[in-house]
Formats: C-alpha cells, structure tokens, sequence
C-alpha cells in the first residue's frame, strides 16, 4: 500500500503527536485510535461542531437545549436531598434563577463556591418541573478567574470527536498548542494563483480558523461544511489532485507512441459475424477508439455505461483492431470467475477471425501457469487474466493495447505495472458501473471519456421491489413460483460465514437451509474462500441449468451471463452500495424473460438504509443509481466498492465539492498553457507540491 504523504511540505508534520504538552500515553493512544499518530494527521481532527460562548445570555431569555453562558451571583450552594448526593447551585441575575444541579461532582471543588459570589455557568437549559430554567453538570467558573482570562467563557470553543478517557477541555488545549505551533508555518503557493473569491485565504489560515475562530466569526462561520475554511482547504485538496492529473495527461501525450493501424479489414469481418448491429454509442466510441490508436501517441481512454450497454464488444472490436496491426492486447478482469467467462466469452467471438485468447490467473497449476507464459512470449493475439498478468516472469511479445475491465477495483499502481510490461501501450479501462460525470471527470482527468448512453435491443428493465424483515417468506414464496416455471434463481447474501458481530445473513447457512426447503431441486453454492476450479464447476453447472438456484456472495456482481435466471433475491440489502445492487441486479432478465428483484431488508437497517433502497426501487438507470449513491452514502459506493481507490482527501467531498472542479481545471489549463512545464518562479512550487502529494498515487515517479 502506498503511504500517504503529509499534507503540507513541513518537516515538523511527521513529529509525534505525544510531543504535543498534554499528549500523553493515554491521549496518544486514544488519538492513535483514531488514526492520529503525527501532527500531520491532526490537522484534520477537525471540529464537529462549535460553541458559542461568546456573550452571557439573562436566564429570561434561555432556550431549552441551547448552549448558554449565564453572569450571575450564586444565591445559594450546597448539599441536597436526604442523602446529601446531589449538588445543588442556584445563580441568579435579576432577570430570573438558574438551578444548576450535579450527580457526580468533586465536593472540595464545589465548596470552594460561596454564596453572593460573582460566577460564570456554561451548559445547556432545560425547563425545570417548577417552570424555571436547570442545567445538569454544567462548567462553574469564578468570575475573577474569566475576568483573568479564562478561555471558556468569551470565546468559541471547538467541539471535536470523541476520545475514549479524554475531556473535550483536554483536546482543545492540545489541539491549540498544535495550530499555534504550525498554521503559520505552512507556505501556500496557491495563495494568489486563483481569485481571491475562490481562494481568500491561504490553508494555514484556514486551519487557523477552523479550530481556533475569530471572536468575529460569523454563524456561517461557524457551519462545519458551509464555512469558508472548510472551502478553502477542500480546494487546496482539489486543486492538487486536478494538477496531478493535467501533469499525467502532459505525460501521456508527450510521449512517442505507436500508431496501431491496418487492423479495418478485420474489424470489418469481425463487425460483420455479429448477430446484431451496434447502438450509436457503441459506434462512437470504436471511432474514437480507432482513432486513438491510429494516432502516434498512447492512447488514453475510458469507457463508461450502464449495465447490458455492451462494452465487452467494443474491447473486443479494439483487440481486433490491435490484432489487425499485429500488436497483442491484454486485458486485466478483477475476478477469476470474471476472467474465465471473458475468455470464454471472447474466444467466441474471435475464433472464427484465426486469433487466440489465452488465458492467465493466480490459480493456474505449473503446466497451465507455463502455457500462459509462452501465450504472453509467443504473441498470441488476446490474454484475459488477472494480476497474474503483471506477475514476475510475465513478459509479452508485443503489447500494444492493455484493457483494463472494471477499473475502479485496481489500483493505479497496478494498471501502471500492467502498462510498463509493453512499453508505452495503448490504454483503455472499462467501467462496469456507471459514474456521475462530474465525479468521471475528476477521477479521471488524464483520460478521454467515451459515454455508452442505449443498451442494446428492447430489453425491459428488472422490477425491483423492497421487501421488508417481516415479509421476507415473500421472496421464498416468489422462489417457487420461479422454479415452478422453469426458471433460475440467485439468492445474494453479504457473508461467506455466519459472524458474532454481524447480524446478516451468510450464503453457507443459507445455502443449507434453501437446500433442506426445495429437495427436488439442487441449491448450488458459489463464494470467494472456494477455489477457482470449484467457482468454475459452481457457475458452469447453474449455467447448464443442472443448479437451479445459486446462493452466491457479490462474486456474480459482474460478468457472469445465465440467460434463464430471472430472479434475483439480495439478502440483508442494505449492506451493499446502490451501484453494487444495481449491477447485481443486472445479471437476471438477460433472456427472453423479463427480470425480477427482491431487496430483502435486514432486521435492522435504518433509515438511510431504507431511504437508499427505496431510491434503486425508484429507477433503473444506472446514472441516477450512482448520483443517489454519491449523495446519501459517497463515492466509494457509487464506484461499486469500497476500496475504490478514490483520493484520500482529508476535506473535500464529492458530494459537495465536484461543482469546484470545472473551474480548478480551467484555471490549471491557463496556467499549463502560460507555462507548459510549470518551471517558472510562480508556478514550480504548484509543479513540486503536485508530484509531492500525488506523484507515486498517479505515476509521475516511481514508487518507492
């Protein structure tokens, strides 16, 4: 894994944090709880929320729940009850009286408190029983000692994230030491790059005001995601991350490529054995792929559409295209059970133009291994396989154009180990679920995007439907009517086993109790703790129709092609993304008949679980899935996984923050097209601090 860079150029980032006064052993390790070990990774400890402790409010004029501070003389202090275990204070301030009132208290403290002393109380008012105002453990502060200074009355206070054994005073101590030590240390060669109504304000300064606000602030200022701090840095983050892509595109296109033509002829035959013609998004999209490769520098594309709009075909018409010029292509599926069907798949279609596909993955025995490799040395026309691939030993005769299926589930140091076993190949990547353009075009700036809008022929859409914890013996019931006409079934669940700490359902036991309900017909099992033979044999035997219902793990997400299932059960639904169900739900309907799926809700899944299901129930375009996903749960779900290799931003937020970018970008190509290579006084340090931050992530220098 590659290790995050700190976010600024200052050395004093990577100190510890147990270097901080009032870090220490057990602070240290409740922040490292939270991922925060350097001082770097505290900077973005940031707030929650605020405080405002601004101005003493007169106890007439308390709103319940809302913090206040109270000025008042303390009209009496003492012991209450019978036993004597409640603390009682009562202030008042000639507008009305405050009861202030403790369970757990340090007496000697309390009865340090006299009465007719001037006090300052800082808490939250609830009405009492007798009509007027009582805060429970409130903060009690002699006036003399706020008159002295006392920062917890006259000020705003961050409230931050919990630590487990650390009071909130403790961490806004520590965490004020930090700011004052660094936040002016920080150099901010954007400052002055953009207008200043985009950027007022450098990251130091807005790391200033984001755990230490002005007395001045305004309430937007105080709005953890409407402040202008909180903008400022998450364009910081952007700005970057959109330079380090327009470096990498530079790259790409100024490098000498080889051209791939001659390859018409047999794209022309290839095209013709077709048993259908291709949508007009398909025939754009092999346009500008056949121009990319004719040109004399490495293309760079990215294909996108939705469930069933046929990409496969269109990589196979670009192998074909690179076969015809006499190059290999290869391309990198994430899964086994993926790769095989794709080599199954393209074997089909490519037989009867003479060219081979072989085949390469991790699970291959020493014959098969070998055969992979001279397939790879030999020249032969297409391999499909996994990150065997780009395995030592793994040489290619020819490599001229690397497809990469699924891209979002490989890391871009992965594509770049796949690229460098050709030279400078030809790259397209395939995406299987369909993204947001705005978040397309951040992810992926260095790339042309070539968009698949229809789907192919009149295939009606899957009627999804929500099916609640309670009504689940819907879906068995749906299950017979099924098998009783003849169809075939997926039951989806999100565990291989059953676990303490999950209550979800796994496919084992499910596997066992379906087989137990329907005797006469066989349940199969497929997950990803099988072996690759037995994931082979799994799916071949639902694919025959031997397996009439195949209780599976998310390992059929993709791919995999059963035109008689027309059902599709997903278990505990709300424990998958939206773009994950979207494309599970993909995989019935691919025949004649039409598709069905139920999202089983789990006992338990929430509100946001609900409201997320009922937006995939809603729609079936796969761009809509993806917008919802972004919003209600983010962007690694709407890429379809979790480890997406998204950009670790401490700040920006795609949901909030993807208008930015048009603007970043605009302003980077102004700057690029002043300056190609950024060598100039104003603008070297953007050039340096771009391949600091995102040099190995991106491949602009060689991970170490």
């Amino acid at each position: 894994m590659l290790r995050t860079p700190p976010p600024f150029n200052l050395p004093d980032l990577a100190s510890s944090l147990s270097k901080l006064p009032g870090v220490g052993p057990a602070t240290a390790a409740a922040l490292a709880a939270k991922g925060l070990r350097t001082w770097g990774d505290a900077l973005f400890f940031l707030p929650l929320r605020y405080e405002d402790r601004r101005e003493p409010t007169p106890i007439a004029a308390l709103q319940a729940g809302r913090l206040a501070v109270v000025e008042g003389r303390l009209f009496s202090s003492g012991a209450y009850g019978r036993q004597g275990k409640v603390w009682r204070m009562v202030v008042e301030d000639g507008s009305g009286r405050l009861t202030c009132l403790w369970f757990r208290f340090s007496k000697p403290r309390l009865e340090a408190f006299a009465k007719g002393q001037e006090v300052f109380v800082v808490g939250e008012p609830a009405e009492a029983k007798d009509g007027g105002w009582q805060m429970a453990h409130p903060e009690v502060y002699p006036a003399e000692q706020i008159q002295a200074g006392q920062g917890a009355v006259g000020s705003i206070a961050p409230v931050y994230p919990g630590l487990d054994g650390v009071r909130p005073g403790s961490a806004r101590k520590f965490m004020a030491a930090l700011i004052k030590k660094v936040a002016p240390a920080i150099e901010d060669p954007l400052l002055g790059v953009l207008p200043r109504e985009i950027y007022p304000f450098s990251a130091g300064e807005a790391l200033g005001r984001a755990h230490l606000p002005p007395l001045e602030s305004r309430p937007e200022d105080l709005d953890p995601l409407e402040a202008g701090w909180r903008r400022v840095l998450a364009i910081n983050e952007l700005f970057y991350f959109e330079l380090g892509l327009a470096l990498k595109r530079r790259r790409r296109e100024s490098l000498g490529g080889r051209g791939l033509s001659g390859g018409e002829e047999m794209l022309r035959r290839f095209l013709a054995s077709l048993p259908f013609a291709l949508t007009p998004g398909q025939k754009q999209a092999l346009r500008d792929i056949q121009a990319d490769l004719a040109a004399q520098r490495p293309m760079g594309r990215l294909l996108m559409g939705d469930v069933g709009t046929g990409k496969t075909v269109v990589a196979a018409a670009a192998a074909v295209l690179a076969a015809g010029a006499g190059a290999q292509a290869a391309i990198m599926a994430p899964t086994e059970v993926l790769a095989r069907q794709h080599q199954a798949t393209l074997q089909g279609m490519l037989q009867p133009l003479g060219l081979e596909v072989a085949l390469a993955t991790g699970s291959q025995n020493g014959q098969a291994r070998e055969a992979a490799r001279q397939a790879m040395a030999g020249g032969t026309a297409l391999l499909v396989g996994t990150h065997a691939l780009i395995a030592g030993g793994a040489e290619f005769r020819d490599l001229g154009l690397v497809i990469i299926d699924e891209q979002h589930r490989f890391g871009v140091h992965q594509r770049l180990k796949l690229v460098s076993k050709g030279g400078e190949p030809h790259l397209l990547v395939l995406s299987a679920t369909p993204i947001p353009r705005t978040l397309a075009l951040a992810l992926a700036g260095h790339l042309e995007i070539s968009d698949l809008p229809e789907r192919p022929g009149n295939r009606d859409p899957v009627a999804t439907r929500l099916v609640a914890y309670e009504q689940r013996r819907e879906a068995v019931e749906a299950m017979a009517g099924a098998l009783r006409r003849g169809e075939q079934v997926y039951v989806i669940c999100p565990l291989v086993e059953a676990s303490q700490s999950l209550d979800a359902q796994d496919v084992i036991t499910t596997q066992r109790n379906l087989a137990a309900y329907f005797p006469d017909y066989q349940v199969g099992l497929l997950h990803g703790r099988l072996s690759a033979d037995e994931q082979e044999a799994a799916l071949e035997a639902f694919k025959q129709g031997r397996v009439r219902v195949l209780c599976a793990t998310t390992v059929v997400e993709v791919g995999v092609d059963v035109p008689e299932a027309t059902l599709m059960v997903v278990l505990a639904a709300e424990r998958f993304g939206l773009s994950q169900l979207h494309q599970l739900r993909g995989r019935v309907g691919r025949g004649a008949k039409p598709g069905q799926c139920l999202l089983v809700a789990g006992p338990n899944p929430g509100d946001l679980g609900l409201e997320r299901l009922r937006a995939l129930q809603a729609t079936d375009d796969g761009r809509q899935v993806a917008e919802a996903d972004l919003m209600l749960r983010g962007p690694g779900e709407a890429l379809g996984a979790r480890q997406s290799g998204l950009p670790p931003f401490k700040v920006a937020r795609w949901s909030l923050d993807a208008g930015l970018v048009p603007a970043l970008r605009e302003a980077i190509a102004a700057l690029m097209a002043e300056d190609p290579p950024l060598a100039g006084p104003a603008h070297a340090a953007l050039r340096e601090e771009a391949v600091r931050r995102w040099g190995r992530r991106l491949g602009l220098v060689e991970a170490g």
